[in-house]
């Protein structure tokens, strides 16, 4: 396998941060998952590794995406159709990274790790941010 840029790891800074404890420790631990996966770019296990982390991470966000979807549905947000069709596209995608994995062209882990990084920063960035201004705005103390 050739080498491939070790930078693809998602490094936490305050631009991340969304202002709420509760959702940035999740956020830092899925990051700390995905950091994981950036770890076995140049193994000959990718795949085994690939399928452990992407398992871990599946069962990690679904319980973060309840959690958030069940927030936004008490604070009654206007884009909560919007964010939990981001949230299901993204299932679909990992899901069809693991069912990949089996087949005769396996997704390469680059792909699986840029798409990861694309999807996890610009959600965090746009759509979790958006939805905790709101909701500062809507209860200011």
């Amino acid at each position: 396998m050739d080498h491939f840029d070790q930078r693809v790891k998602i490094i936490w800074t305050d631009e991340l941060s969304v202002g709420n404890v509760e959702i940035d420790n999740a956020h830092l631990k899925l990051l700390e998952i995905y950091n994981d996966l950036t770890e076995c770019l140049d193994t000959d296990k990718y795949k085994e590794t690939l399928a452990i982390i992407l398992s871990k991470m599946t069962d990690y966000y679904r319980d973060l995406f309840k959690k958030e979807e069940n927030k936004m549905q008490q604070m009654s947000y206007p884009d909560l159709i919007r964010h939990k069709k981001a949230h299901k596209q993204f299932v679909y995608h990992v899901a069809i990274y693991n069912l990949n994995l089996l087949s005769e062209h396996p997704p390469l882990i680059k792909d699986v790790i840029l798409f990861l990084k694309k999807w996890w920063v610009n959600h965090i960035l746009y759509n979790d941010k958006d939805c905790e201004r709101f909701y500062k705005m809507a209860h200011p103390n």
